[in-house]
């Protein structure tokens, strides 16, 4: 279901370790009508649990670990909820952390610096199925489309499974697919990461930070 602002309520959960930040998104989201938020977090472990109990429409992240820590929290929610939509706010602009982010399927992602103006461009358009990443971050990365492999919810999760040595009749099992449908998938992913079996996919998806060990 697209939800539009204005017309019905977006749940949101706000996970933000500074405490002054996530006064300020809370603060940004009451003056706005038609939204709610239904659960704020400092911590990414309660995050996670907070997502499948209050099933947000969106979930803003705001960025405080190592990329290779909020990058495999990113991946659980992508899997666990592929339905609810992840905005991420950054305080760094540092290219490779935003490339690496970004290759595991963010739907927004705004520095913490833009204003309150392109925070709602960006809920806004996410919300009817597109990406938004601000103006400071494409102008930090003006090839950004070209450098990163995108791969859709179900691409990460078969690679995912992939990595875990699973055969195609496996994974189809696993996440209810056919063997024709998962081949496919995987035929995909051979291709977007010109890999030439299934060990050189792994690795390449570990060296370009998608998956990790």
């Amino acid at each position: 279901m697209v939800k539009e602002i204005g017309t019905d309520t977006v749940d949101l959960v706000i996970a933000e370790g500074n405490f002054l930040v996530r006064q300020g998104l809370q603060a940004i989201f009451k003056e706005e009508d038609g939204f709610s938020i239904v659960g704020e977090t400092e911590n990414y472990d309660q995050m996670l649990e907070m997502v499948s109990v209050r099933k947000p429409d969106v979930l803003i992240i705001g960025i405080n670990l190592q990329s290779e820590s909020i990058i495999t929290y990113i991946q659980q929610v992508r899997i666990l909820h592929p339905e609810v939509k992840i905005l991420v706010i950054d305080i760094k602009e540092e290219v490779s952390e935003i490339v690496s982010i970004l290759k595991v399927g963010v739907q927004g992602y705004i520095l913490k610096q833009c204003d309150k103006g392109e925070i709602m461009d960006a809920m806004r358009a996410i919300l009817r199925g597109s990406n938004f990443f601000c103006h400071n971050v494409m102008k930090l990365n003006k090839t950004l489309s070209e450098r990163t492999v995108t791969l859709t919810q179900r691409e990460l999760q078969v690679l995912n499974l992939i990595s875990e040595g699973l055969t195609n009749k496996e994974i189809a099992d696993r996440i209810f697919l056919s063997d024709h449908t998962v081949a496919s998938h995987r035929k995909n992913l051979m291709k977007k990461f010109e890999a030439t079996n299934n060990v050189d996919l792994v690795i390449k998806a570990i060296k370009e930070r998608i998956i990790f060990p």
